[in-house]
C-alpha cells in the first residue's frame, strides 16, 4: 500500500478520540427501512413469482437516519432534523430512535404525509422486492418556519452540519440555504450528499459535498468515462457550486477528492475485504467525514477514514453501521495504520 494510503496509528487515535460526544446536525429526509428476510422454495401458482417463505423481520434507521446511526456507532451524537408523519411507521421511527439514544426533539410531524418506508424482501441473499411507502410531495408552508427553527436551534449547538438530500419533499430550498448560511456564519464543517434532481445553486458555499457519478455527471453536466472527464466534472462541481472541496464516490474505484486550488484530484482506492452490499455506504462516508472534520482531521485524512469505513459497511448486508473498533481493525488488515 502507498504511504500516501496510509496514517499514523497514533494520528488515527488522535481524530477518533475527539468523536466522543461529538454534536453532529443530520439534515434531511428520514424514514425506516424493514428487512423481511426469508428463503424460495416453490414459484407460485397464481402467477410466475417466487413465493418467499419468511423466517426473520427487521427494522431500521432509514436514509439521513441511517447517517445519525452511523455517527453514533461511531461515538457522536446525531442532532437529527426531518419530517415523519403521525402514523405506525413514525411510531416505528421514534422507537429505534429511542434504541440508538438518538435525540428526537428536533424532529417535526406532520399529519398529512407518510412516514417513509422501504420494504426490501430478501432471499438467499437476494433482494427480491422492495416496496416504498412514502410521501414526495413538497412540505407545507405552514411547517417551513417550524423545521427552520428546529435546524438553527440544533446548528448553534454542533461541530459540523450533514445535509442529505433523497429529494423527498424536505428539501426546499429556502431551508437548505437556512441551514448552510447559520453553519457558515458559525463557521463549522458543512457536507452536503446531493440529489441528481436538485439545483445544484442550492447548495452554494458548502464545505464538502459527496456526489457520487451519477449524481456528479447530473450536477456537472458532463459525462464520466475517464480521467479527464472526471477532472472536467469535479472542476465545475467546484467552480459553479462554490465547496472547498468535492468528493466524488466512485464505487469499486474509490474517492476523487477535488481540493481548492488543487489542479488534480487525489484519487483514493477502494479498501474493502469482500462486497456484498453497497447500500449505505455513503452514508458512512458522510458520518465519518463529518466527525473526522469535526475532530481536527484535514480532509486527507477524514477521506481516508471515510473511505476505510465505508469498506467495513459493504461487507455487510443491508444498509449497516460501523464502528471505529471495526474500522480500525480493517485498517490493520489492509495495512493502512504505520506507526
Amino acid at each position: 500500500m502507498q504511504k500516501t494510503h496510509q496514517l499514523k496509528s497514533k494520528r488515527v487515535d488522535q481524530i477518533t478520540r475527539k468523536f466522543d460526544r461529538k454534536k453532529i446536525v443530520v439534515f434531511g429526509d428520514v424514514g425506516v427501512d424493514k428487512y423481511t428476510v426469508g428463503k424460495v422454495s416453490r414459484i407460485s401458482p397464481e402467477a410466475p413469482i417466487p413465493i418467499v417463505e419468511v423466517f426473520d423481520t427487521r427494522l431500521k434507521l432509514g436514509l439521513a437516519a441511517n447517517v445519525a446511526d452511523n455517527i453514533v456507532e461511531m461515538g457522536g451524537v446525531p442532532l437529527l432534523v426531518g419530517v415523519v408523519g403521525q402514523d405506525s411507521g413514525a411510531d416505528d421511527f421514534f422507537s429505534l430512535l429511542r434504541k440508538r439514544k438518538i435525540p428526537k426533539n428536533h424532529v417535526v410531524q406532520d399529519a398529512t404525509r407518510k412516514t417513509t418506508l422501504k420494504e426490501r424482501v430478501v432471499a438467499e441473499a437476494q433482494q427480491v422486492v422492495r416496496i416504498d411507502h412514502e410521501t414526495q410531495s413538497r412540505i407545507e408552508a405552514k411547517l417551513i418556519e417550524k423545521i427552520g427553527k428546529a435546524l438553527e436551534r440544533a446548528i448553534n449547538e454542533a461541530a459540523a452540519l450533514v445535509v442529505e438530500d433523497y429529494a423527498k419533499g424536505l428539501m426546499e430550498t429556502s431551508l437548505v440555504r437556512r441551514a448552510i448560511e447559520t453553519a457558515a456564519a458559525k463557521g463549522i464543517p458543512i457536507l452536503v450528499d446531493p440529489n441528481v434532481r436538485s439545483n445544484y445553486a442550492v447548495y452554494a458555499g458548502c464545505t464538502v459535498i459527496t456526489p457520487n457519478i451519477l449524481e456528479a455527471e447530473a450536477l456537472s453536466k458532463i459525462r464520466i468515462v475517464d480521467a479527464s472527464s472526471l477532472k472536467q466534472a469535479g472542476a465545475r462541481l467546484q467552480q459553479e457550486i462554490g465547496a472547498e472541496i468535492v468528493i466524488i464516490t466512485r464505487g469499486k474505484d474509490g474517492m476523487a477528492i477535488f481540493k481548492r486550488g488543487r489542479p488534480n484530484p487525489i484519487l483514493i482506492p477502494t479498501f474493502a475485504r469482500e462486497v456484498f452490499d453497497v447500500s449505505g455506504a455513503g452514508d458512512t462516508v458522510i458520518a465519518t467525514l463529518a466527525l473526522s472534520l469535526a475532530s481536527g482531521a484535514n480532509i486527507e485524512e477524514a477521506a481516508l477514514l471515510a473511505n476505510f469505513a465505508a469498506g467495513v459497511e459493504v461487507s455487510k448486508r443491508g444498509t449497516a453501521t460501523v464502528s471505529v473498533k471495526e474500522m480500525k481493525e480493517h485498517m490493520r488488515y489492509v495495512g493502512a495504520l504505520r506507526r
